[in-house]
């Protein structure tokens, strides 16, 4: 028996008996005082502008399971999706003001869809980007359920790899959808793709598909300005040295994967890197005021680092020339594994924790994963942000220099560059202090197999001939791929010479590197890493 699957059945069988029959009810809009607000508040949030910060309790015909869209729908309503397929409406049912019921709206999974990577509504109609199509949920008898759906778009190069989305649904005002198919230069075995759809910004008016713009990894989210110009996060890893906030131009070539954009134009570098955390998951601008426009961002933070997370925001003012200028700032950390947030119509901020999944973000057997709001509150008492660099600004050269040799003499440099531009086989460590804190980084060191990053993870390659190679794929086509193993060598492998692939859940770093080393020799190894944020070499 499916353990999970029977599970997950049992429980929604058991709630669906709970609120048989009932109908989403009418929202009404509701003011929050300090009293009844205070106690719901969660104590381990650090907060830098005022905003009550309080999980919603919700019940209803939907268990909460690793949420991880959510989008405001019509009457401004909130609309999750789990990541096991589900997708329901919260609603607030006892008029306190907090959502506490879920609603049924639909279950993708029925429609034989992996979780759904972006949600959009437009006309009243639910826009879902799944792995191998775009469809379209109707609510035709206005019950809060789905009653019919149909396929809006499928071209999509499909080869059932996990990190296959399609993300990042966003309507502009003349109806055109634009959204980005996930790049498959981490797939061993991708798809064909004779016209280079993945790693695309793709615009689709419902008939004609265009190729907007390439060069792109992993697209999460986008937003429209209020001047009507499209921005989009990138993410960090394969060749993109930071996380990147960017705006969308016709035709531009993003930095990601040039073996498959061989006549690719010259790079069009983001806007601004984003420096306050790691793994930018979703972004919306909110309404502007007389002097710019603020862009909320939901952060994941490092890979299963469970209690890592946070929100932040990017100002952005536009002159009249057309020019911008953009600063960012910090809104709550310790927020952890935050996968999207939407804006809802009295200024509180939404998003989706996932919380614990597997390996490759998938739901694990059992529920995890929470809902939040934050509400905008004067009386919230806020923090003064520090960046939380464990750097020691002040440390000896001699304790950099002491650092800086055993990087040296343990030949770190032949897999890890420190310049944050150059991708050699481990990642580029220029801004690890921005990734880990000193606890963390010591453990990556000293424990290089407790978690890997998928993008990281190596494959191993027997040969027809018998000889085996292992490395980590770089790109990767139907005819053959580009593996990049020790030594920083690029291999090129035709695929009829392949016998075998299989990934490796092990690291390319060897454990016990630090064993012989003093506690004086570790700690300046860690402080020289974690100086390297603050350099310019």
């Amino acid at each position: 028996m499916n353990y999970f699957a029977s599970n997950r059945r049992i429980m929604l069988f058991c709630a669906l008996l709970i609120s048989a029959c009932s109908n989403p009810p009418e929202q009404e809009n509701a003011t929050f005082s300090e009293a009844s607000l205070r106690p719901l508040i969660d104590p381990d949030v650090h907060v830098f502008e005022k905003y009550a910060v309080v999980k919603l309790n919700l019940v209803g015909d939907v268990t909460i399971w690793n949420p991880v869209q959510i989008v405001r729908g019509p009457e401004n309503v909130m609309y999750v999706s789990n990541n096991t397929g589900e997708i329901y409406s919260i609603r607030d049912t006892d008029n306190d003001g907090l959502e506490d019921q879920a609603f049924l709206f639909c279950d993708v999974s029925e429609d034989g869809l992996r979780a759904p990577a972006s949600m959009t509504f437009r006309d009243n109609a639910l826009y879902v980007g799944a792995s191998d199509q775009i469809r379209v949920y109707l609510d035709q008898d206005k019950d809060g359920r789905a009653d019919s759906s149909y396929v809006y778009f499928s071209d999509i190069p499909y080869s059932e790899h996990p990190y296959e989305w399609t993300s990042g649904l966003t309507f502009e005002e003349n109806g055109d959808l634009y959204f980005v198919l996930t790049t498959d230069s981490w797939n061993a075995s991708p798809a064909k793709d004779p016209d280079g759809l993945r790693g695309s910004l793709l615009r689709f008016d419902g008939s004609e598909l265009e190729q907007y713009a390439t060069g792109l990894r992993s697209v999460p989210s986008m937003s429209f300005d209020a001047s009507g110009k499209l921005f989009f996060i990138d993410n960090e890893g394969g060749g993109n040295p930071t996380e990147e906030l960017n705006i969308a131009v016709q035709n531009a070539y993003y930095g990601h994967n040039p073996e498959k954009y061989k006549n690719h134009p010259d790079k069009v570098d983001p806007v601004i890197d984003l420096t306050y955390d790691v793994a930018p998951s979703g972004i919306e601008f909110a309404t502007p005021d007389e002097t710019g426009q603020d862009l909320f961002i939901s952060y994941y933070g490092p890979g299963e680092r469970w209690k890592r997370g946070s929100i932040g925001k990017v100002r952005v003012t536009r002159d009249a020339d057309g020019n911008y200028t953009f600063e960012e700032r910090p809104l709550v950390t310790d927020l952890p594994k935050l996968s999207d947030l939407a804006l809802g119509e009295d200024g509180s901020i939404y998003v989706t924790q996932v919380g614990q999944t597997d390996y490759w973000y998938q739901a694990l057997d059992q529920p995890d994963g929470a809902i939040y709001r934050l509400i905008p509150a004067e009386w919230v008492e806020t923090e003064v942000y520090d960046p939380q660099r464990i750097a020691q600004e002040d440390a000896d050269e001699s304790v950099l220099a002491l650092g800086e040799k055993l990087f040296t003499d343990r030949v770190c440099f032949a897999c890890h560059a420190t310049d944050g531009k150059t991708e050699l086989l481990g990642p580029n460590l220029k801004d690890i202090a921005r990734v880990y804190n000193r606890e963390e980084l010591l453990e990556e060191i000293l424990y290089p197999n407790k978690r890997i990053k998928p993008s990281m993870a190596p494959t191993r390659l027997v040969l027809s001939n018998g000889d085996v190679l292992v490395g980590r794929v770089v790109n990767a086509d139907e005819n053959q791929l580009k593996i990049m193993v020790v030594g920083n060598k690029i291999l090129d492998v035709s695929r009829e010479d392949i016998a075998e692939e299989k990934v490796v859940m092990q690291s390319l770093m060897y454990e016990g590197l630090l064993n012989d080393a003093t506690e004086e020799e570790r700690n300046a190894l860690l402080d020289y890493l974690l100086s390297l944020s603050n350099s310019n070499n």
